[in-house]
C-alpha cells in the first residue's frame, strides 16, 4: 500500500511530464492517505499542489478551493497564495486577483512569476474597472424596423444582449442583415477579430467576436481557448469539447429565439482552434437550423469531432447541413492536410456544401494573402443575404437593440436612433 509520501512524488513525476488530470489523482490519494491516519502534516502542500495541477486543466472553481483550503491551513503560505491569485483571475475576479497576488508578493518580493502576475493582474484589474464604468455609460440604441418587399419575418428589429467579452460591430452601412460571429485560435482574444470585421466592412452585416470559455491560458495574459490543448487528439470523452459545442448552441439559440436572428442570416469565421468549433457547431445545424455559411481558416475538425458527427449521417435532417469554406496552407506544418481531408468528406455526407481552398507556401496561419481575401468575399458575395433598400433614406434608416450586461450593471434605458 503506498503511504502519502509516495502518492505525493508519484504526483510531482505525473505533474513534470504534463500530465495533470494523473496528478490530480495522485494527490487525492495522498490526502486520503493522511486523511485515514488523521494527520494533518504536508496536508497544505498537497492542497496546494493540487491546485496547481487543477490550473493546468483550466479548472479554476477546484484550483480556488484547493488553495482556500491550504490557507485555511497555513495563512502566509505563499504559493497557495499565489495559486489562489491565478484561479481568481482565470474566474475574471480581478480585484480579489490583484489583492491576492500582492500579499503573495509579500512574502515572494523577488520571485519572478510573481512579479509578472502582479503587473497583469494590476492590468486585468484597471481594464475591469475601466469596463464598469463605460458600462454604466453605455445605452440601448433601437429604431423602427425597415419596410420593405422581403418577408416582414426578416425585418423584426434583432437585439444581441452583449455579455463579458463579446465586442460587437455594426454593419458599415447601418442595416444588420447578416451577423458574423468570429471565433479566435488558441490563446488568442475577440480584439483582432473585432478589427479585421472594422477592415472587411461586409455590407450588411454585423459582426460579434466571441472569447472561447477557457481561459486565460497559461503564458498569455488574457488568451482564450475553446478546449484544451490536450483534448485535440482525444477520440472520444473529451469534456471541453462537448461542453463548447453546448457553449455555442446555446449562443446561437439565444440570438434566434431571444434576438430575432434567423438561422439562415448567422454566419460562422474561426480560425484555427476557433474553426474546429465553428465547423463543429455549424455541422449540426442542418435543415430549418441550417445557418447561412461557415468559413474556418487553417482548422479542421477534431478526431473526437469527426467521428460524433460521422453518426449523425444516420439522423433525420442530416440531408442538408451548413455550408462550409476551409482554407489550408501548402506549408502549413501544424495541420495536416489529411485532417482537412478527413473534414472536407465528412462535411460532404452530412450534405453540406465544402468549398476547399489550398494557398501554395502558406503556413498555420490567419489571413495572408490577397488571394485569400477574395476567395472569402467571393463565398460571403454568394452566401450573405440582401436585403432591399428603398431611396428614401428617412424610411431606410435602421438599427439594432444593443442590450450591454456587464458585472456592474445591465442598461435598461433607450435612445431613439436613425434620422
Amino acid at each position: 500500500m503506498h503511504t502519502s509520501d509516495q502518492w505525493r512524488q508519484q504526483g510531482n513525476a505525473a505533474f513534470g511530464v504534463d500530465d495533470f488530470r494523473q496528478a490530480v489523482e495522485y494527490y487525492s490519494n495522498a490526502l486520503t492517505c493522511l486523511e485515514i491516519m488523521e494527520s494533518a502534516v504536508g496536508v497544505h502542500i498537497l492542497l496546494s499542489n493540487r491546485s496547481a495541477a487543477h490550473l493546468q486543466l483550466f479548472n479554476y472553481q477546484q484550483a480556488l478551493a484547493d488553495a482556500d483550503a491550504a490557507l485555511q491551513l497555513e495563512p502566509t503560505f505563499a504559493k497557495a497564495l499565489y495559486r489562489r491569485a491565478l484561479a481568481l483571475e482565470g474566474l475574471q475576479q480581478c480585484s480579489d486577483a490583484l489583492e491576492t497576488i500582492l500579499a503573495a508578493q509579500n512574502h515572494l518580493p523577488r520571485n519572478v512569476q510573481v512579479q509578472a502576475a502582479v503587473g497583469r493582474m494590476r492590468k486585468a484589474a484597471l481594464a475591469a474597472e475601466q469596463q464598469a464604468a463605460s458600462a454604466a455609460s453605455s445605452q440601448l440604441v433601437q429604431a423602427e424596423p425597415i419596410e420593405t418587399e422581403a418577408p416582414e419575418d426578416v425585418h423584426l428589429t434583432k437585439r444581441i444582449k452583449l455579455q463579458k467579452g463579446w465586442l460587437y460591430q455594426p454593419s458599415p452601412d447601418g442595416v444588420d442583415e447578416n451577423l458574423l460571429i468570429l471565433l479566435h485560435g488558441y490563446g488568442d482574444t475577440p480584439e483582432p477579430y473585432a478589427r479585421l470585421a472594422r477592415q472587411m466592412a461586409l455590407p450588411q452585416t454585423a459582426c460579434l467576436a466571441l472569447p472561447g470559455p477557457l481561459g486565460p491560458v497559461l503564458g498569455t495574459p488574457t488568451g482564450r481557448a475553446w478546449f484544451h490543448e490536450e483534448d485535440e487528439a482525444e477520440m472520444s470523452g473529451s469534456a471541453t469539447v462537448g461542453s463548447t459545442l453546448r457553449h455555442l448552441q446555446q449562443i446561437l439559440s439565444s440570438l434566434q429565439k431571444k434576438g430575432g436572428w434567423l438561422a439562415s442570416h448567422i454566419h460562422l469565421f474561426g480560425f484555427s482552434q476557433g474553426g474546429s468549433a465553428a465547423m463543429h457547431v455549424a455541422l449540426h445545424c442542418r435543415g430549418d437550423s441550417m445557418l447561412g455559411s461557415c468559413v474556418a481558416v487553417s482548422a479542421a475538425l477534431l478526431p473526437q469531432q469527426l467521428a460524433e458527427l460521422k453518426q449523425q449521417r444516420h439522423q433525420p435532417g442530416a440531408c442538408s447541413a451548413t455550408p462550409l469554406l476551409i482554407t489550408h496552407g501548402g506549408q502549413d506544418l501544424e495541420l495536416p492536410r489529411s485532417r482537412v481531408d478527413a473534414t472536407v468528406a465528412t462535411a460532404k455526407q452530412l450534405g453540406s456544401g465544402v468549398r476547399f481552398h489550398s494557398i501554395p507556401g502558406k503556413a498555420h496561419a490567419m489571413i495572408g494573402s490577397p488571394s485569400e481575401m477574395r476567395h472569402l468575399m467571393g463565398f460571403w458575395a454568394q452566401a450573405l443575404k440582401h436585403r432591399p433598400i428603398q431611396a428614401d433614406p428617412a424610411q431606410a434608416s435602421h438599427s439594432t437593440l444593443v442590450e450591454v450586461q456587464s458585472s456592474a450593471s445591465t442598461m435598461s434605458s433607450l435612445q431613439t436612433g436613425g434620422s
